[in-house]
């Protein structure tokens, strides 16, 4: 058996499936070999299954990340005035060179216990077996600068989950994309002078109490406000909810 067992780790993946099935049902017809011993032979096989599968994932995602080059901000933002990669132009740039290598995803809606955000959740499937999860929550912004209405709920969480789609994308593949500064649908930056002067002017208008005021979005001060909260903070403003 154990000349069987060795010849079984020469094999390639599919082979190794079939050899270990053919000497799952030799053993199960040997009246000596008992029902411990065959279980103890599939974990150790599906152990080894399951390391050859990520080292092949890893493998090819080295590949992948060693072929794809710079995606080129090119998008307009016209509401801050930048430019980004899009979600077209990053596939159009980069699935081709993935799925060669073996790679697809899988993108879904989980859920967050963050409020006013939607989660996306990507599947980082491969071909040898492996698969690995990555999400991202991306908040669900419906107003603008100044606190101007610029889409509906549904077109904010659509283009929610459009940015965490080549977010995690870029994240997953470690691509670059050049002079993208449209991170702040991921919430990750701070609201800019012109914002920060709209709510100093507002705070100042409806003799807001400040100090409650940055309590109700955790910060210290209002330079310190999350882009992703600016929203949050000219609705309170607005309706002078502190």
């Amino acid at each position: 058996m154990e000349e069987e067992k060795e010849d079984l780790k020469k094999e390639s993946v599919p082979d190794k499936q079939t050899a270990l099935f053919n000497l799952i049902e030799k053993l199960a017809t040997n009246p000596n070999v008992s029902g411990d011993v065959i279980q103890q032979v599939i974990d150790m096989q599906k152990q080894g299954f399951d390391r050859d599968a990520e080292q092949a994932f890893n493998e090819a995602m080295c590949q992948a990340q060693n072929k794809i080059e710079l995606v080129v901000a090119k998008k307009k933002n016209d509401q801050t005035h930048s430019t980004y990669a899009d979600l077209k132009a990053i596939l159009i740039h980069t699935k081709q060179i993935y799925t060669a290598e073996g790679f697809s995803l899988m993108f879904y809606e989980g859920k967050t216990e963050k409020e006013g955000h939607v989660r996306v959740c990507a599947d980082i499937m491969h071909s040898g077996g492996h698969t690995k999860q990555r999400f991202v929550d991306i908040a669900i912004q419906t107003t603008g600068i100044a606190g101007k209405t610029m889409m509906t709920l549904v077109h904010a969480q659509g283009s929610a989950i459009s940015y965490g789609r080549r977010y995690l994308i870029c994240m997953i593949f470690n691509i670059p994309t050049g002079e993208d500064d449209d991170g702040n649908a991921a919430g990750n930056s701070t609201i800019d002078d012109e914002q920060i002067k709209y709510i100093n002017e507002e705070i100042k208008k409806k003799a807001v109490d400040e100090k409650r005021f940055l309590a109700y979005l955790s910060v210290t001060s209002v330079e310190k406000i999350n882009l992703s909260d600016f929203g949050k903070a000219t609705k309170a403003l607005n309706k002078k909810k502190v």
